[in-house]
């Protein structure tokens, strides 16, 4: 691809982006400078620092290659953008200097309030590298300083007047008559020392020169230029914001008249569980991605950013929302709390949303072929056996696929077992398996475990009551405060989910530093006493609690540390016994006998 490079004025861009006749390909990201930042460009350019290229690329106006938007803060008088270049790199300072410039009405990154900035002429004059010679301010921080004679008496420039020439020159010339008229000493020294500096300083700042770089205009027979044209905005793109596979296919849709973001949208709007869990935006956890890898195994495809950037306009409102309804058909399987769900009973104990295209894609081709209870079993195998070998942790794409393929092949003729199941054989059913090891919900185990203690309905100690009607959260079995003392705190041994269990932080807040014992006999905690049917739930077994009842206020550190051992193997027992038994495999006690 030729590019042709040059020297522009900035000014004259940002003057273009006012005017709506310079534009953004939608595939970029929002504007996320805070003030300083802008202020830190606006003072780059006053000392002639060098601030960067723009890469642009030449549009017709009619038909735009890409679905165009204007800069925030521009003010074109159509109402349609109507773009003659297209922004691939340079849209944070553009829309910087854009604000500096227009004071546009919104408030910038981690501020709450339109702001103003302006120039302090004398500091400018005597000290360009004090960087307060650039500043901002808010309505209520003004003080006057949107009245030109209270600009000229303090002699700050507003920035705004440097977005035209001309304007610059009648608000100068309105400081020299209001200091003629009200300070006639300032008025000679402006006349005689700076007045000539001040217009060539801000002369410099208007014909300031950046490189810019012009793509040539895409070929409407060249299909692969677009896609080139993305490859290259993804290779730049300097947001700090990654730039996903959902961005770019936006853009090489919109030329076969599919709107992805009115997709996403109508999605949003129809189904529930995929707005409140992406908090409706398609870059949250990158479900605008996930979307798409449900539609491409939908089509039989491999999910991987190659295959999805390629993703055929035919038919794709149709698989879209084909895709949509698997997808929130997923989150509520996801969401229940029983045996036919996976107990995520809120989005921090998802184990991993990889999960969810190949959940969805699967249970969508069960209702399709009318598949019956064994397949759905097989689905719920599948789920369980990724969570407790952390299969899903990375090469999600790859394992997508495959596991796709593997599944729908075991469900015809012949049955060919896939090769989760025998992994999950070999690893979750051996001798050597644990998952103490896992001390945070950063972990697929650890999310997977509270998922199992919500299924089984495991209910806060003193009121009785389930997940459904309480706040229950992740709390110590073992009191932290209680092994604390008695010399028992690695952070992975403490916080191991095998010591970890689900019950309400006011519950957690009466047992605090009490000993296991001891918490156990309080009727406070258990009104009912601490019986095996409101334990074993929580993986509490007899042998669990005979451990925890060793642990009393008295007992030596040495006699803790035996207790908290036994604790901890006896309850990660129980808590094996039920990994393997969701994820089908046979309890070793009973396969050795």
């Amino acid at each position: 691809m030729d590019i042709t490079p040059d020297k522009k004025a900035i000014i004259r861009y940002v003057e273009q982006a006012y005017d709506g006749t310079l534009c953004l390909p939608n595939f970029q990201r929002d504007f996320v400078w805070p003030p300083e930042m802008v202020a830190d460009l606006v003072r780059s350019i006053f000392r002639g620092y060098f601030v960067g290229s723009l890469l642009l690329l030449p549009s017709d106006p009619t038909n735009p290659p890409f679905d165009p938007q204007i800069l925030r803060g521009a003010k074109p008088s159509f109402r349609d953008p109507r773009p003659e270049w297209l922004v691939l790199d340079g849209q944070q300072r553009l829309t910087a200097l854009l604000y500096a410039l227009g004071a546009p009405d919104f408030p910038l990154k981690n501020t709450t309030q339109r702001r103003w900035f302006f120039i302090d002429l004398r500091k400018l004059m005597s000290d360009i590298d004090d960087d307060d010679f650039v500043f901002s301010r808010t309505q209520r921080e003004l003080a006057g300083l949107d009245e030109p004679k209270n600009q000229y008496r303090q002699q700050m420039l507003p920035c705004t007047v440097l977005l035209r020439d001309g304007n610059f020159l009648k608000w100068r010339d309105g400081l020299d008559d209001w200091l003629k008229d009200n300070d006639p000493e300032e008025h000679n020294r402006f006349r005689g020392e700076w007045r000539d500096k001040v217009s060539k300083a801000v002369t410099d700042f208007t014909q300031f020169l950046v490189p810019v770089v012009m793509l040539p205009r895409i070929s409407e027979n060249d299909p692969k230029a677009m896609g080139r044209v993305c490859a290259i905005f993804e290779k730049l793109n300097s947001t700090g914001v990654e730039l996903s596979v959902y961005d770019l296919l936006t853009a090489r849709l919109y030329r076969s008249n599919i709107r992805l973001h009115d997709l996403w949208n109508a999605t949003c709007r129809q189904h529930k569980r995929i707005r409140e869990l992406s908090k409706g935006k398609a870059d949250t956890h990158k479900f605008g991605v996930l979307m798409l890898r449900t539609l491409a195994l939908l089509r039989n495809l491999d999910p991987k950013p190659s295959v999805l950037i390629e993703l055929k306009p035919q038919d794709f409102k149709k698989d879209w929302e084909r895709a949509s309804a698997a997808v929130e058909r997923a989150l509520e399987m996801l969401e229940l709390v029983n045996e036919d769900g996976f107990g995520v009973f809120s989005a921090k104990w998802l184990p991993g949303y990889g999960l969810i295209p190949i959940l969805a894609a699967l249970r969508e081709e069960i209702e399709t072929r009318r598949l019956g209870a064994d397949a759905r079993r097989d689905l719920r195998r599948w789920y369980w056996c990724n969570v407790f070998l952390e299969r899903y942790s990375s090469a999600v794409e790859s394992k997508s696929r495959k596991d796709y393929q593997e599944l729908l092949k075991y469900w015809g003729e012949p049955k060919t077992e896939p090769d989760v199941f025998k992994e999950a054989r070999a690893t979750i059913g051996s001798p050597g398996y644990n998952v103490r090891d896992s001390a945070s919900n950063a972990s697929m185990i650890y999310c997977g475990v509270f998922c199992l203690l919500a299924m089984q309905k495991a209910r806060d100690w003193r009121l009785g009551e389930s997940i459904e009607l309480q706040n229950l959260q992740d709390h110590h079995v073992f009191p932290k405060a209680y092994l604390d003392a008695r010399n028992i705190t690695q952070r992975a041994d403490v916080n191991s989910v095998v010591n970890r269990t689900l019950i309400s932080a006011e519950t957690n807040g009466k047992v605090k530093d009490t000993a296991p014992a001891d918490y156990l006999a309080n009727a406070e905690i258990f009104p009912d006493g601490a019986q095996e049917r409101m334990l074993a739930p929580h993986f509490i077994t007899p042998n669990v609690l005979g451990a925890m009842k060793q642990a009393t206020a008295t007992a030596t550190p040495e006699s803790v540390a035996r207790s908290y051992e036994l604790f901890r193997s006896a309850r990660e027992r129980a808590i094996i016994a039920r990994i393997r038994q969701v994820c089908g495999i046979e309890e070793l006690e009973k396969r050795e006998r």
